[in-house]
């Protein structure tokens, strides 16, 4: 211990506390001593930085989770690999002692495998049905707020998602599971939360994600016996809005028979769920990338019905603005080349 807070304390940290280990290594609360920072500090196995494939995947996904800006999701700070020989590639690094790390900010809260296991068996988080409801649409606006940017989470399991005293969440480990996938010794690991395409190898998307939600909300209602039934196709503890007939459909084999994000389960738990109820306001809620809200503005203008239903109904087709614009533009050009080489040709 005190050789490796040798190694983490060139790099400015000071490890306080090892808060618990996996198959992704070992996570410490740590502070960051130049900012007198408290952080979250993931040192991760050392076969991920022996081998020079697997860290640069691992970097690609840490910087994708680093663009992502909710509450709900964890921020992450400082990667790399520490006691690293400088300019020497990242595989000899771990070979003379490098240690690669994570650092994120330190969360406000306690994780939800350790909250629920507090409980008892068989138990639900502490605060009954409300705190309860409030965990799981945080957790599916983080979800969401993710998959709207571009990103899966593929991993969800009650070890990465920390919950509040209040009942909201904040969620870390985004995009670690391609590492497991292309890199089965940098992590592998039978998770019982996996989908089954994961399972297989077959196509991931954002409904694999929903399978993942399914079953931590079963985990959350009825403890690890309901989250382990839910995964083998067993009975579902109910909940608002008929919750065992909702999870039912999102733990279907077929990733296509299920509800297609974490935005949409929300709404099919909650009908009456707006933007302004979820956890941060408005600004935080289900909502779709920049593309998407340019790709409905222009669907918002573009002229409803074809050209046969505009004739049958008696009337003059409407032409959309922007394309009698786009003409106007053509034919401009088209004169313009036509004068020019009038002109050569003189």
């Amino acid at each position: 211990m005190e050789e490796l807070a040798e190694i983490f304390k060139a790099e400015g940290y000071a490890l306080e506390e090892l808060l618990f280990s996996d198959c992704w290594g070992e996570l410490y609360r740590a502070r960051y001593v130049p900012h007198a920072r408290e952080v979250l500090l993931r040192r991760f196995p050392a076969a991920l930085a022996s081998d020079e494939g697997a860290w640069e995947l691992m970097v690609a996904e840490v910087r994708a989770w680093a663009r992502l800006d909710h509450p709900g999701i964890l921020r992450v700070l400082d990667w790399g690999i520490a006691g690293r020989v400088s300019g020497a590639p990242a595989c000899a690094r771990a070979g003379a002692g490098g240690e690669s790390f994570l650092a994120t900010e330190m969360p406000a809260g306690t994780r939800l495998d350790a909250l629920l296991e507090g409980c008892g068996p068989g138990g639900s988080a502490p605060g009954g049905r409300a705190t309860e409801d409030t965990v799981i649409i945080s957790l599916l606006a983080a979800v969401e707020e993710a998959r709207a940017w571009g990103m899966l989470h593929l991993g969800l399991s009650p070890a990465c998602v920390w919950v509040s005293a209040g009942g909201h969440v904040q969620v870390g480990e985004f995009g670690l599971w391609y590492v497991t996938r292309d890199f089965p010794s940098c992590g592998a690991r039978d998770d019982p939360f996996l989908a089954p395409e994961q399972r297989s190898g077959g196509r991931v998307g954002a409904a694999t994600d929903v399978y993942t939600l399914a079953v931590l909300c079963a985990f959350i209602h009825g403890g690890a016996e309901a989250a382990e039934a839910a995964s083998a196709g067993g009975v579902l503890p109910d909940g608002p809005g008929g919750m065992a007939g909702v999870l039912s459909r999102c733990l279907d084999e077929r990733p296509l028979a299920r509800y297609r994000s974490a935005g949409e389960l929300a709404g099919a738990l909650w009908p009456g769920l707006s933007p302004a109820d979820e956890p941060g306001g408005a600004e935080e809620g289900f909502h779709d990338c920049p593309l998407c809200r340019i790709k409905r503005e222009l669907e918002r203008h573009t002229v409803a019905g074809t050209l046969r239903e505009y004739r049958q109904a008696g009337a003059a087709p409407v032409r959309s603005p922007a394309v009698a614009y786009g003409w106007m533009v053509a034919l401009a050009l088209a004169v313009a080349c036509a004068v020019v080489w009038w002109m050569a040709l003189r």
